[in-house]
């Protein structure tokens, strides 16, 4: 099996972090290995997979010019990474926001796209009809320590998480991302650790994701008429009890995709490779091999 790692160069002089592991007919690329690589190893007894870091995140160069965070250079960054590795066609997978990254490039690139795995992907439109914030915001507060959540608020006023950030993160962890856990315990079952790499520490993804990404970029958009040119086959993977992203987002993304279908799992979050790996890994292979 390859296990190996190394850096991509970007057209603009940004290294991004890879990491190539597994052998298989299928060569699945899979954007933030600070997050993903330890724990979807499981597909690399199948296939080569190809993780990396976006500008910015894990052990990828953080881009000197912060406004390039977003979209487009993530596209672009994707395209750099399938040409570094002369890759004609690959599948993706990508989670969270970077679900939205990979449909996208689909979009963009739909002759180098074969399948493509959204996990819990951002919204295709914001804002848009969803779910009812109230009710998820009280979701949230049934599953979060009020205590260690003030705790974490005072520690931050103190400016403490900046100097102790490594410590921070892990704090932060424990006690928030339990909120997109359809059982809180899920997230001792996690082996990546992010909060291993400064780009993660609480403090400098803020700076470098968040402050210097336009408001109105964040809040207001639609990609849907993107989608169109989509070729490729994709699985969009929902938690059930995920409190970011709606049901309602996932089965809009399954409506304007050409060639989409859904995979709802109870009791799973934001999380679903974690909550369910009994239904999310088999999922996938079948997917991957076209079933």
């Amino acid at each position: 099996m390859q296990d190996n790692e190394g850096y991509v160069s970007t057209d603009d002089e940004v290294r991004l972090y890879y990491h190539l592991l597994g052998n298989g007919p299928v060569t699945m690329v899979i954007p933030a290995a600070c997050l993903l690589l330890e724990d979807l190893r499981p597909l690399a007894e199948n296939h080569r997979l190809i993780f990396y870091d976006p500008r910015g995140r894990g052990q990828s160069d953080r881009d000197p010019d912060p406004k390039h965070i977003w979209t487009d250079y993530e596209v672009r960054d994707l395209e750099a990474v399938r040409q570094h590795f002369g890759l004609e066609q690959m599948a993706l997978l990508g989670w969270s926001n970077l679900g939205l990254i990979v449909a996208l490039y689909a979009g963009q690139y739909p002759e180098r796209v074969s399948r493509m795995v959204m996990m819990c992907p951002l919204s295709p439109r914001n804002p848009a009809p969803y779910d009812d914030p109230e009710e998820v915001q009280r979701k949230e507060q049934a599953r979060i320590d009020p205590v260690a959540a003030a705790a974490l608020r005072e520690i931050m006023a103190s400016g403490q998480h900046i100097e102790e950030p490594e410590w921070f993160c892990r704090e932060f962890q424990r006690v928030i991302v339990p909120r997109q856990m359809g059982h809180p315990d899920t997230l001792t079952r996690m082996k990546s650790d992010p909060c291993a790499y400064p780009n993660e520490w609480w403090h400098n993804l803020y700076e470098h994701h968040m402050m210097h990404v336009p408001p109105e970029t964040r809040i207001n958009y639609d990609w849907r008429d993107r989608m169109s040119q989509v070729t490729a086959s994709a699985l969009v993977v929902h938690g059930m009890e995920d409190l970011m992203i709606p049901l309602g987002s996932s089965r809009e993304w399954v409506d304007i995709l050409p060639q989409a279908r859904l995979l709802a799992i109870e009791g799973a979050g934001h999380y679903p490779h974690l909550a369910a790996p009994e239904i999310f890994f088999p999922s996938v292979e079948r997917f991957l091999a076209g079933t």
